[in-house]
């Protein structure tokens, strides 16, 4: 399975920007909008915009560290000294059953380049009208299906990639960067 290694400083930074375009939002909204920012940064420039491994859950794909984060915002503790201490830059609150998860600073925009950005903005802009049921669809792509069904739930960046149709060319530079970024086979 091709492998990078998860940017936490953008992680961090890319769900502030999300958020702070968006306001209160839930877990979900937050997880499928950088979801589909990394499927447009993949397919445009070959490279993933954090690196975090997404889970194929049932109601799509899941960042984990991105979760770990706001798991020990909610729960003000964790196993994780990183999430815990990243955790502090989000509130988490419940609505019935469902997270929300509040900015509290602004991103720290010098952390995230230019194109991440843009898809990040462009991701915001296609998916945050996008009910529940819509958003959830819209992320059981072919990725998410090959993930799902496997023993292991772990989503490849290749398959991610090969799901919105990205050109040979491109799916070969994400494998060789996959390579140079210590590849992890499974």
């Amino acid at each position: 399975m091709q492998a990078f290694n998860v940017d936490k400083e953008k992680t961090l930074n890319a769900a502030l920007l999300i958020l702070n375009k968006l306001g209160k939002a839930d877990f979900h909204k937050v997880f499928k909008i950088l979801y589909f920012a990394e499927q447009q940064h993949l397919k445009k420039y070959g490279q993933p915009l954090t690196g975090d491994v997404y889970q194929a859950m049932p109601y799509g794909p899941v960042p984990s560290f991105l979760y770990d984060i706001f798991k020990a915002s909610e729960n003000q503790s964790s196993p994780f000294r990183e999430a815990l201490e990243l955790s502090k830059a989000f509130t988490v609150t419940r609505n019935e059953k469902i997270p929300y998860v509040t900015p509290n600073r602004e991103p720290d925009i010098d952390q995230l380049s230019e194109s991440n950005i843009e898809a990040i903005l462009t991701s915001i802009d296609e998916n945050q009208q996008l009910s529940f049921k819509e958003i959830t669809d819209k992320s059981h792509d072919s990725a998410w299906a090959k993930a799902e069904k496997a023993s292991e739930t772990e989503m490849s960046y290749l398959d991610i990639a090969e799901s919105v149709e990205t050109a040979p060319e491109m799916l070969r530079y994400i494998l060789l960067n996959a390579e140079n970024s210590n590849l992890r086979v499974s």
